[in-house]
């Protein structure tokens, strides 16, 4: 999901937005035909004949399930009964969620005075009604607009025009452009009920007045021009005592904060900061006073050193002793460039995308954009040393360009003595893995990871001869007690039915998807490198006569 997903953002051209919107539009009007001829096909007098607040409780109802008010008008067409109490509950006639203007007039008129929940999320929609729904203003109390730059400062004016008495949660996005000026006129500074404010692509000032009590605060790409200096945005804070969720996809510039008091955010149950350095990092932290299962999710530049991971989890966790979620699972990956880890309560990670404030079974997130060379893999375990009230049982092991070395998984063995399954998923041959399942050293008094019993492969290239040397090495390690119970095989290259009887006769639960892909015989080739360098010179032949 991307930052322009999250707040209904859709870069696209605005013709093929015209034509999106004109298909959904098509569709609806199909299915409403299709329900009202239904309608009319079973009308007796039971259904006709209804009470009226049964049938304000079934309209209400679908309403509220397709979250937009033009499903009502179905109900206006049934019958003079149906229509009359239809008209006559205007709370059915206030989700407006991107109507356009013909239909809106309609919506605004029936709902009269009821306090409106308004959507658009297209752009070329809300530029033909922006006056229209906004004159509504005092009445709004849920507004998310996204709007084209070249109209974003006439959106701005329009909500500037009134106050927001009743408005109680607002989104505004701007796709692409010069960011809009959002200043202390906006809502004529009255929004008294505002507790949700979200902002994407826009410049404001940090001290805004409708900043204050808030209980959700989400601000992303907000350009150079809005970025607060690290008092700015404590001071900010400190005026949001009741903050829940906050997000903020920014670089505030760094100071001298060590005369600021601490700010106390008791209630906030997610923090989500990207493009921050971990010094920037460390000193937020140690002016934040956060309750023990806060979810922190953090999208940092490089670190500098490991030695500066210690500094930031003793800014976060300022009293290890303090009762903390019980971290069960670790995830790293390894991919062009991008370094990213993960700390769970759970041992399954239910979701593929890292940086997610909101979910719910992952604690503590940390991602690094930097290049592989300039780190060490071990680095996943430096950070996993100092992490507060960890007993990992599960990891997760991805790889689509770095390839682990036998160092790697030795030092993985040394710091997860309780490791119990184990999942990698990497583009590259399992040896350095294969090699580091043996014993912890030459005369065999010690096995690396000995609580291990769950493996897991999927999208493996295996080396031509890794499953009789995997096969091999744990049958040595049931000989010693510490057998592998379960194997699970998915998508894996190079990967037969007779390789996985090798396995078969070892293991006792071996899970195979059943793909097989012979890369000798006509696929990509075999990526170990006695089989590269076959390769290589089948092609390039050798001319003995040349040299």
């Amino acid at each position: 999901m991307t930052l322009s997903a999250s707040l209904d953002v859709i870069p696209r051209s605005r013709i093929a937005l015209a034509e999106e919107s004109g298909a959904y539009i098509d569709e609806d009007m199909a299915a409403s035909a299709k329900s009202l001829h239904t309608l009319r096909s079973h009308n007796n007098p039971f259904i006709s004949c209804l009470p009226p607040e049964i049938l304000v409780d079934i309209f209400t109802y679908t309403v509220e399930e397709t979250c937009n008010s033009l499903g009502a008008m179905i109900a206006t067409h049934v019958c003079r009964h149906w229509r009359q109490v239809a008209l006559e509950c205007p709370t059915l006639w206030t989700y407006i969620d991107c109507v356009r203007a013909r239909w809106l007039a309609i919506l605004l008129e029936r709902s009269k005075g009821a306090a409106l929940i308004v959507i658009y999320s297209l752009p070329h929609v809300l530029e033909r009604c922006a006056e229209q729904i906004l004159s509504q203003l005092p009445r709004i109390k849920v507004l998310r607009l996204c709007s084209f730059s070249f109209d974003a400062d006439r959106i701005v004016d329009c909500l500037s025009s009134q106050p927001a008495p009743f408005l109680q949660k607002f989104r505004l996005g701007v796709i692409d452009g010069p960011h809009p000026h959002i200043t202390d006129t906006i809502f004529q500074g009255q929004a008294p009920q505002l507790r949700s404010v979200e902002l994407f692509q826009c410049i404001f000032s940090w001290t805004l007045f409708i900043f204050s009590g808030l209980r959700t605060l989400d601000v992303r790409r907000v350009g150079f021009a809005s970025c607060p200096t690290l008092l700015q945005l404590l001071s900010a804070l400190k005026r949001m005592p009741g903050l829940e969720q906050l997000t903020l996809d920014l670089l505030p510039q760094s100071e001298n904060t060590q005369l600021f008091h601490e700010v106390s955010l008791a209630r906030l149950k997610s923090i989500a900061l990207h493009g921050l350095t971990i010094h920037t990092a460390i000193s937020l932290f140690s002016h934040l006073l956060l309750p023990g299962d806060v979810k922190i999710t953090l999208d940092l530049a490089p670190p500098e050193s490991p030695e500066s991971f210690h500094d930031l989890f003793s800014a976060m966790y300022k009293d290890p002793d303090k009762s903390l979620p019980v971290i069960q699972a670790m995830r790293a990956e390894f991919a062009y460039g991008l370094f990213d880890l993960q700390f769970s309560t759970s041992t399954a990670f239910k979701s593929e995308y890292f940086w997610d404030p909101c979910h719910g079974d992952i604690p503590l997130s940390i991602k690094f954009q930097c290049q592989e060379f300039s780190i060490e893999p071990t680095i996943v375990f430096d950070v996993c040393r100092i992490v507060p009230h960890r007993k990992i049982q599960h990891l997760f092991v991805s790889s689509r360009s770095l390839d682990p070395l036998e160092h790697f998984w030795r030092t993985g063995s040394t710091v997860l003595p309780e490791l119990e399954s184990m999942h990698l998923s990497v583009s590259t041959p399992i040896g350095s893995f294969i090699d580091a399942l043996q014993s912890g050293d030459m005369q065999g008094s010690d096995i690396a990871y000995p609580s291990l019993r769950d493996l897991r492969f999927d999208h493996l290239s295996f080396g031509c001869d890794e499953p009789g040397y995997l096969q091999a090495i744990l049958m040595m390690r049931a000989e010693r007690g510490v057998g592998i119970n379960k194997l699970q095989l998915e998508m894996c290259r190079n990967l037969t039915g007779d390789k996985v009887q090798l396995l078969r006769d070892v293991v006792a639960d071996v899970d195979w998807d059943g793909h097989e892909e012979d890369l000798l015989n006509g696929g990509w080739g075999c990526t170990c490198v006695s089989c590269t360098v076959l390769n290589w010179d089948s092609i390039i032949p050798v001319d003995s006569t040349s040299i």
